[in-house]
C-alpha cells in the first residue's frame, strides 16, 4: 500500500501557475476573489513584488504587527530579527513594543499588545494542520464474467502473463477506462448479479 499526501490549501493557492493562484493573481477579478477567499478561509494576502501570497490564519497568530507612526501603515512580519535588520531595529526593542513596555521606537509603534509570558521563552505557536494522507491500494479485484470467479491481483503484469491477457488492457479495466477484457471485468461487490 502506498501513501500520498494531498496538497494543502496553502500549497494550492501559493503554487505559481495553479488554478487558485491564477484566480488570485492573474485576472481583473483577482482583488474580489482574494476578498471572497479570505472571508471563507481566514488569513490574509500579502503582496510580494508583483504577485500575492496567502498567509493562513495560523501564520497570522504566530506573526506580529507594527504600525509606522509617520505613514500609519500596518506591517505584518513573522521574524523579529529579519524585520529588525530591514528597518534598523533590534529584536529586544521590538519585543518591548509588542509587550507595551515602550510606546514608540524609531518611528514604530505596536498595532496590538501581547501579554508578557509568565515563564521564560516564547509563546506557544499555533500549529498548522498536517497534510491529509491517503492510502493508495496497489491491488485490483477482477471477476470473470462467465465463471463468476473473483481474482484479487497484486501485480497486474504478472497476472496478465499467466492468463494470456494484455497488461495494458487490464490496467485500463482496473482504472475504469475499459469495461472488460477477455471476459474479465472490475469486480464491484455492490453490483447485482443475475443469479
Amino acid at each position: 500500500m502506498e501513501y500520498k499526501e494531498l496538497r494543502t490549501l496553502e500549497q494550492a493557492v501559493n503554487t505559481r501557475g495553479s488554478k487558485l493562484w491564477m484566480q488570485m493573481n492573474d485576472n481583473s477579478k483577482a482583488a474580489k476573489r482574494r476578498q471572497m477567499f479570505v472571508s471563507e478561509n481566514g488569513g490574509m494576502f500579502r503582496q510580494e513584488g508583483r504577485y500575492w501570497t496567502w498567509l493562513p490564519p495560523e501564520d497570522l497568530l504566530n506573526g506580529y504587527w507594527l504600525k509606522n507612526v509617520s505613514t500609519g501603515e500596518k506591517v505584518f512580519f513573522q521574524s523579529m530579527t529579519e524585520f529588525g535588520k530591514q528597518h534598523g531595529l533590534t529584536p529586544v526593542k521590538i519585543c518591548e513594543l509588542l509587550n507595551g513596555k515602550r510606546k514608540t521606537y524609531k518611528g514604530w509603534t505596536a498595532s496590538e499588545l501581547r501579554a508578557v509570558k509568565e515563564t521564560e521563552g516564547s509563546h506557544v505557536k499555533a500549529k498548522k494542520k498536517a497534510p491529509v494522507k491517503i492510502a493508495i491500494a496497489k491491488q485490483a479485484t477482477f471477476q470473470h464474467t462467465e465463471t463468476k470467479q473473483i481474482f484479487v491481483v497484486d501485480n497486474i503484469n504478472q497476472f496478465a502473463k499467466l492468463n494470456n491477457l494484455d497488461a495494458k488492457a487490464m490496467y485500463k479495466v482496473a482504472r475504469g477506462k475499459a469495461k472488460s477484457h477477455k471476459n474479465f471485468i472490475l469486480f464491484n461487490p455492490l453490483a447485482q448479479t443475475g443469479d
